[in-house]
């Protein structure tokens, strides 16, 4: 179901599509930079494509760092939503690694969306980690820092402060918290 993505695949445009129909402009890097990342070895950030059969349904993009991995985005094809995809996909994924998982997701009150999705991952196994603000730096120029939330598969494996520091400084590109 999940399958390491290598340029000569020819499933980039599928992927682009879903990122970009899933995901806010203040909530993605650009198109061409992460397909940039994703297509060179060096490149810390990776990605798997999902897939239902032999459709390709959806793709995972993540950075695996020493004491976590970070999915940066997660996105299901919207024709495959509600039919167990995500969660199968999820639950794949996060057997994968013998660390804790860490996303980041829109409070609850933001949106009826941004709900659904914390009941998902909830389901799938994460926890929000509480008492800790957390604020997504902007991905670009221009751009907004977004109030969100972090959510992980082992709560008491990770320090939230340690988590966001080494997400604002390698995902982010930014130097301080603060």
């Amino acid at each position: 179901m999940l399958i390491p993505y290598t340029k000569s695949q020819g499933h980039w445009p599928e992927i682009e599509r879903i990122y970009l129909e899933s995901f806010p402009a203040e909530e993605r890097r650009p198109a061409d930079d992460l397909r940039h990342r994703a297509e060179s070895p060096a490149e810390p950030l990776k990605v798997f494509v999902v897939f239902n059969g032999n459709d390709m349904a959806g793709f995972i993009s993540y950075w695996e760092f020493s004491d976590f991995v970070y999915v940066e985005h997660f996105a299901v094809d919207s024709s495959v939503r509600g039919s167990g995809i995500g969660s199968r996909a999820l639950n794949e994924f996060v057997n994968n690694f013998n660390k804790p998982v860490v996303l980041e997701v829109e409070p609850p009150e933001a949106n009826d969306m941004a709900m659904r999705r914390i009941k998902f991952y909830t389901r799938t196994g994460f926890r929000i980690v509480e008492d800790f603000d957390y604020v997504q730096p902007p991905y670009g120029p221009g751009l907004p820092s977004v109030p969100l939330l972090l959510m992980t598969t082992d709560r008491h494996a990770i320090r939230a402060r340690s988590v966001a520091e080494v997400l604002h400084r390698e995902v982010y590109g930014v130097c301080s918290m603060d």
